[in-house]
């Protein structure tokens, strides 16, 4: 069954060597690994606010920039349950206040991340031994272009349609 359908925009990765990352963790995590072809880094929830269609007709002449930048770090974010991979970016936070006015979008402060996984549970002792040492080289790339996505909330979790792409 279908429910809550939300649009969001969101920047493209790739990972270098996801089967490695998802080897070296996966005995110590239990939870639902994303698919590595919807893996993002979301700019901007917009929710159920607005349509897609509304949303590209106010994209239409938007001067899509960022800088491309690595994900050279893992983290785990307790309160949301999820094991991400990091990129420390300022100009994704410049491209949501460029954003934000455009989408009546509240001042916020991202975070930017790739979701790698919806956690269940953990080795508490060899998990965060792992989280510690820092990877030993980049874990992948953003590719240089945003892309519109529908998430529909199923009970097995969250799938993500692109609906439209705006390449840099």
């Amino acid at each position: 069954m279908e429910t809550k359908k939300r649009l969001f925009l969101a920047v493209p990765v790739r990972l270098y060597d996801y089967p490695s990352i998802r080897r070296g963790f996966g005995p110590f995590l239990e939870g639902r690994w994303r698919e590595e072809e919807t893996l993002h880094v979301t700019i901007a929830f917009l929710g159920k606010r607005m349509d897609a269609e509304t949303v590209m007709a106010k994209l239409e002449r938007f001067e899509w920039s960022f800088e491309s930048s690595e994900l050279d770090g893992w983290d785990y974010f307790a309160r949301s349950r999820v094991f991400v991979a990091t990129t420390d970016n300022p100009s994704l936070q410049s491209l949501y206040e460029r954003l934000a006015p455009l989408l009546e979008l509240e001042n916020a402060v991202l975070r930017p991340h790739v979701t790698l996984m919806r956690v269940k549970r953990f080795d508490d002792e060899e998990f965060y031994r792992r989280l510690d040492t820092p990877p030993a080289q980049p874990l992948g790339i953003l590719r240089p272009a945003v892309i519109l996505y529908r998430s529909v909330l199923h009970p097995e979790g969250a799938r993500y349609h692109p609906l439209h792409e705006w390449p840099l």
